[in-house]
């Protein structure tokens, strides 16, 4: 394994940047940088759980945040090259390309949203590793959310009103990092998307669901388990209560208690089953 040179990597990424225009030259250099940090001999621990089941890297932690940094310029100065560079790493087989395709995304100027837009609406259509779905709520909306956060929430909006399951997926987990720094004022708009969600018998929405729920107590626990009494009192479904019941961790008390008396007073009609 290589030793981790700062100077040395900033060099190997300064010649990597040098090829914007060649992007198939880009893609090749990219993967001989991260084939030299590759640690060959480091054994994982038996039950450790890949942080991506593409094919990956295995690297010094500092090697993809320090290139994916140094890189940002290369967004901001040549957009359309970065455009085309953005293609070729999305068409890699390697977590790692997808991972700097979405940064590079994510660096465009605010003037390229649409384009964005365009490619993080493609890219969530596609059936993906869970760890590039991440990266992608993560980095590619980065410039959105800074300076066009408008833009950023509509498409959550139409993903999560799309008739479209994976897309409503997609959508409850941008929802899920965008609540942590929304204002309060946001959180009506929030609990109108959700609220369908709740009551909805599609138990295969419920991993995404979750981290909204846990995200919106963080922020106001009493309108969040007011929503939630409010939904129990409108449904007739026990699985709803059940599904309500797994937030309870989420609340302190008096909000928990109030939220486990709706679930126990919650009218049931017998299953049909």
């Amino acid at each position: 394994m290589a030793a981790i040179d700062l100077t040395r990597l900033d060099r190997q990424i300064d010649h990597l940047a040098t090829l914007y225009q060649d992007p198939a030259a880009f893609q090749e250099e990219f993967h001989r940088i991260l084939s030299f940090y590759h640690r060959y001999s480091h054994r994982k621990l038996k039950d450790a759980v890949p942080k991506s089941f593409m094919l990956n890297y295995d690297l010094p932690e500092k090697v993809l945040t320090h290139l994916e940094a140094r890189l940002k310029p290369l967004s901001l100065t040549h957009p359309e090259e970065t455009l085309k560079i953005i293609d070729k790493l999305w068409s890699d087989n390697y977590f790692e390309a997808r991972d700097l395709a979405t940064s590079l995304a994510g660096n465009l100027p605010i003037s390229y949203s649409n384009s964005v837009i365009e490619l993080i609406s493609t890219w969530l259509e596609q059936p993906l590793d869970q760890a590039v779905y991440d990266a992608i709520i993560r980095n590619a909306s980065r410039t959105l959310l800074q300076e066009e956060s408008a833009q950023w929430k509509k498409l959550i909006s139409n993903l999560l009103f799309s008739n479209k399951l994976q897309k409503q997926k997609m959508g409850l987990l941008a929802l899920s990092k965008l609540i942590p720094d929304s204002l309060t004022d946001d959180l009506p708009a929030y609990f109108n998307w959700i609220r369908g969600f709740l009551l909805s018998p599609e138990f295969s929405l419920d991993k995404y669901l979750e981290p909204v729920i846990e995200a919106l107590a963080r922020i106001s626990q009493q309108e969040t388990a007011y929503l939630l009494r409010e939904v129990l009192a409108d449904s007739n479904d026990a699985r709803v209560g059940r599904r309500i019941r797994h937030y309870l961790s989420f609340f302190e008390e008096p909000s928990k208690t109030r939220i486990l008396n709706a679930i126990k007073s919650q009218v049931v009609f017998p299953s049909k089953q």
